[in-house]
């Protein structure tokens, strides 16, 4: 199983554990390469969500004096994750995520509770769970321009609260052609796409973002990936590794990406 892990988040956003409990947890997993990617600013959606310009510096500070600790034992990266809509914040690395939509003038977050979705998509889009695909794959598609990621996080999060296709069809082309027009226009940029297990640990989804039939596309794209946990408490560090690697192995994908203590990725067997 690999022993990497690079999208997680802390007390210093919406995480459980505080950032020496989630590095402590994950040397104690036996993981050599770990990273912390806590929420930029998302108060533009959500008041008083994710890290302040203050907050971020103070985030920083403490994952510095973190990474001198374990320096030798565990290589500790420090990371980011922005919203496509939101501020642009810096860090050693990016994750470029889509978290929400803007439809007339209103923010409408994508995985926030399914009850809030729904009404959304009732109200903003007149109950078309597809017009609301194509609104939220057209954003998507912006997310290294908006950014300048180092990678694309949880790709098809729109999907958090569609376990059995309860509100739209994944395999519909009303679903797949704007997914994939996002895909290709970001692959094109060279980034890479995380498989993450974090809907897993949570107990909404019972297999990674992004979905089977996202993922052979983007491999017959010459696409490339990591897996990550988007672990939020220390305890789901690395959650479903082997599940995903069996996914990415399934669906044509050979290597995974990781990232270098000197800046970059590297890759290694799956």
């Amino acid at each position: 199983m690999l022993r990497a892990d690079f999208h997680t988040h802390t007390s210093f956003c919406d995480g459980k554990n505080t950032p020496r409990e989630m590095v402590r947890a994950a040397w104690e997993k036996g993981f050599t390469d770990f990273g912390i990617s806590g929420h930029a600013d998302y108060s533009f959606c959500d008041p008083g969500f994710g890290m302040s310009d203050a907050v971020l510096e103070r985030y920083k500070q403490e994952l510095f004096k973190l990474r001198e600790e374990y320096r030798g034992r565990m290589n500790l990266y420090i990371g980011i994750e922005l919203d496509c809509l939101g501020p642009v914040q810096s860090a050693e690395y990016v994750i470029g995520s889509t978290h929400c939509v803007c439809k007339n003038e209103e923010y409408v977050s994508v995985d926030d509770t399914e009850e809030r979705l729904t009404e959304a998509v009732a109200r903003l889009w007149d109950g078309d769970w597809y017009a609301f695909v194509r609104d939220y794959f057209e954003t998507e598609a912006t997310v290294y321009e908006r950014t300048k990621c180092d990678w694309v996080g949880h790709f098809d999060l729109l999907t958090k609260f569609n376990e059995g296709f309860r509100h739209f069809d994944e395999t519909r082309d009303a679903y797949l052609e704007p997914a994939l027009a996002a895909m290709r226009r970001l692959n094109g940029e060279g980034l890479p796409f995380e498989i993450n297990t974090g809907a897993m640990s949570r107990g909404y989804r019972t297999q990674p973002y992004p979905g089977p039939a996202l993922l052979k596309e983007l491999h017959a794209m010459g696409g490339r990936i990591l897996i990550n946990s988007d672990s939020h408490q220390a305890d789901t560090i690395g959650y479903a590794f082997r599940e995903a690697e069996r996914l990415a192995w399934e669906c044509g994908f050979r290597r995974v990406c990781l990232l270098s203590p000197g800046g970059g990725f590297r890759e290694a067997d799956l």
